[in-house]
């Protein structure tokens, strides 16, 4: 029990004297979690400038002005004329573009059917959609409005009039995230993401460096004893940092007003077995790659696309199936799954099942692998000594 002390202070000693481990495991998480939550506190886009092309400058087009003005979504910047369009485009980046052709009020109430033409910048496909969204809300409600005056024009009383233009109503609700706040979506899968990388590039350090300074056989293991507690001893003091980081993590939910209503126990069970899963993926690598350079370099390849493989943003369901058998053998892909149930679904541990036990298979196959490893360069490492005595 003292060896086992000794190792576990001197493990704490290791990771405070590396101050590339220091920059990961603890000003990374604070540091990033800061500064997307920042980015993302809106959590809705709005005043998105569009162009209203008004080509017939009447009451009518006036009318849809004034709408689009009073919308919160988009803004009005008005234009007479569709000259040098493209560069206007370009410098004031419009979300769209709404042309109102020439005697457009004249045409309405001549009975012509009049087009306005709706040109929706899909270079950003969130303003895009955003903005459409808008503008067909602004334009319905107009269509509607104005063709409910008309039959009311024939002496129908306005209830009437109603329910002849609209046979029948629908009525739209929204449930889970019901505000549609893009901060409470995204931003708890961030920090997910966050998570992952700093314990798997922190960890792929933690034997590569003892490996690098050849203490591991020397010094680390004569205490350790066994490979289990090996592991064991270098997990741990990342596990206790990893809670302090994870409850300041907690802390900036208040901070950015994001709602954390969640089951306690199910989301505990999920990060638990989501850090075992990353940290021995960590060690693997660790193991496999003795080079603290090369192991966080592969670790890197792994990371980067992670959580555009995880299905967070793009459904996995629209991928390739050899891209889906990818994403599974990632920890992240189950957590961020596991995680949108509990946070936005409120789940309870039943409703998360699969995807813990899919962490928990990854667990077990990362730490079979991970003693594998360590097992077959420890038994080298003796072969070698025997043959040199």
């Amino acid at each position: 029990m003292k060896n086992w002390f000794y190792l576990l202070k001197r493990e704490f000693k290791l990771f405070a004297s590396n101050s590339v481990i220091l920059a990961i495991f603890i000003g990374a998480p604070l540091l990033y979690g800061l500064l997307l939550g920042a980015v993302y506190k809106k959590g809705k886009v709005n005043h998105l400038p569009v162009l209203v092309i008004d080509l017939d400058a009447t009451p009518m087009s006036n009318t849809i002005i004034e709408m689009i003005d009073d919308n919160e979504v988009i803004d009005g910047v008005i234009a007479y004329n569709q000259e040098n369009l493209k560069s206007q485009i370009i410098n004031n980046d419009y979300a769209a573009i709404i042309t109102i052709p020439d005697r457009f009020e004249a045409q309405i109430l001549q009975k012509r059917h009049p087009e306005i033409q709706v040109e929706i910048n899909t270079a950003n496909i969130l303003t895009a959609n955003y903005s459409a969204k808008a503008i067909q809300i602004i334009l319905g409600t107009l269509n509607a409005g104005m063709e409910i005056e008309g039959i009311k024009k024939q002496g129908i009383p306005e209830v009437t009039a109603k329910e002849q233009y609209e046979m029948f109503g629908v009525n739209y609700a929204r449930f889970f995230n019901s505000s549609a706040n893009y901060m409470t979506f995204l931003w708890p899968g961030v920090l997910g993401t966050i998570i992952q990388q700093v314990f798997m590039l922190a960890l792929a350090l933690s034997f590569a460096r003892e490996f690098e300074e050849r203490t591991f056989h020397t010094e680390f293991m004569p205490k350790a004893k066994n490979l289990w507690n090996a592991m064991l001893l270098k997990s741990l003091p990342f596990w206790i940092m990893g809670v302090g980081i994870i409850f300041l993590l907690r802390m900036m939910f208040p901070l950015f007003q994001v709602p954390l209503e969640v089951d306690g126990f199910a989301m505990l069970s999920l990060l638990a077995i989501f850090v075992i899963s990353v940290t021995f993926l960590g060690i693997l690598f660790s193991i496999a790659i003795p080079n603290q350079l090369k192991a966080t370099e592969f670790l890197m390849v792994i990371a980067t696309p992670s959580f555009i493989l995880s299905g967070f943003t793009w459904p996995l369901s629209q991928m390739p199936s050899f891209i889906v058998a990818l994403a599974d053998i990632i920890p992240l892909t189950h957590f961020l799954k596991a995680l949108r149930k509990v946070m936005l679904y409120q789940a309870e541990i039943s409703d998360i099942q699969s995807e813990i036990n899919g962490l928990i298979i990854l667990s077990v196959i990362f730490i079979l692998l991970s003693y594998g490893l360590l097992k077959l360069k420890r038994y080298r490492f003796k072969k070698k000594s025997k043959l040199t005595a």
